[in-house]
C-alpha cells in the first residue's frame, strides 16, 4: 500500500513511459549540446530541471556528462538513485521554480512536459531568469513543451484505460480551451496481492504556452533563441506535432 497518489505515480512512472526510447532522447540531446553549447568546458555540466526518475540522465552520465538532477518528488528520486550509473549523478530534492546552486553550468535541460505542468507564466519566467543567471557564457538551455494539438485533440475530452499486470489506470481528460489547460483525472487500481485492489485518485494539469512566450521571456533574461524543432528531429515543427524542442543560448 502506498501513502499517496503521487507515490503510486512515481512507482509506476517508468512503466507508463515504457514506449519512450531513452537512448534516442539522450543521443538527440547530445547532438544539440554538441551543436549549440560552446562554453569551452572539456566535460560539460548539465542540470536537469524536473529530472523525475532520471531515465535519460543515467544515459547522459554514461556518455561522460557531469549531471545534476533536480526534482521536488522524493519518491521519483528514490527510484532514480537505484538505477545503473545513478552514482555518477548528483541528485537534489528541490522545487525547480526556485532552485539554488553554487556556481554555473554549461547546459540546462527540462524534459517530458515538465514546464507544461507549471500553471503560472510568472513562475516560468522566473525559472528562465534563474537558468540564465546560472549558465556559463556559451551555455545552452534545452527543453521540450507539448503543442496545443496534443492537449486539445490527443487528450481533449478523451478517456484512456490501461490494464497492466498488477495495476490498472483510468485516465479522464478535460481541455479548457479558454485557459489552454488540460486537466487529467487519474485513478490507479493497485493489486494488493489478495485479489482486492487499492484505489488512488489524483489530478495532473498541463498548460499550453505558445513558442513566442518562451522566446520573449528568454530574451528578457538574456538568452538568445537559436532553434525550435519537431519532436526528436532537426526539422521545423509540423502542423500535427505533439511536442517541440526549443534551444536557447547565453551569448
Amino acid at each position: 500500500m502506498y501513502d499517496t497518489f503521487y507515490d503510486v505515480l512515481a512507482s509506476r512512472y517508468d512503466i507508463l513511459q515504457s514506449d519512450m526510447d531513452c537512448a534516442r532522447w539522450a543521443d538527440y540531446l547530445t547532438g544539440l549540446i554538441d551543436t549549440y553549447c560552446h562554453t569551452g568546458s572539456e566535460t560539460k555540466s548539465i542540470i536537469d530541471l524536473g529530472c523525475g526518475t532520471g531515465s535519460v540522465d543515467v544515459i547522459l552520465a554514461a556518455k561522460g556528462f557531469d549531471i545534476t538532477g533536480i526534482d521536488n518528488a522524493e519518491a521519483m528520486l528514490e527510484i532514480a538513485t537505484a538505477k545503473e550509473n545513478a552514482d555518477k549523478i548528483t541528485w537534489v530534492l528541490h522545487d525547480i521554480i526556485d532552485f539554488e546552486m553554487d556556481g554555473k553550468a554549461d547546459c540546462f535541460l527540462s524534459l517530458l512536459d515538465t514546464i507544461d505542468h507549471i500553471m503560472s507564466k510568472a513562475k516560468i519566467g522566473g525559472i528562465i531568469r534563474n537558468v540564465s543567471d546560472h549558465l556559463n557564457d556559451g551555455g545552452v538551455f534545452i527543453f521540450d513543451v507539448i503543442t496545443e494539438k496534443h492537449l486539445k485533440e490527443t487528450f481533449g475530452e478523451n478517456v484512456f484505460y490501461q490494464d497492466y499486470e498488477d495495476f490498472l489506470l483510468l485516465w479522464i481528460n478535460h481541455y479548457d480551451e479558454r485557459r489552454k489547460v488540460n486537466t487529467a483525472e487519474l485513478t490507479f487500481f493497485e493489486d494488493d496481492g489478495s485479489g482486492k485492489y487499492d484505489r488512488y485518485d489524483g489530478e495532473l494539469k498541463e498548460k499550453f504556452y505558445p513558442e513566442s512566450f518562451f522566446v520573449e521571456e528568454a530574451a528578457k533574461a538574456g538568452l538568445t533563441h537559436k532553434a525550435t524543432f519537431g519532436e526528436l528531429t532537426l526539422d521545423k515543427p509540423g502542423r500535427d506535432e505533439e511536442r517541440i524542442f526549443m534551444v536557447f543560448v547565453k551569448e
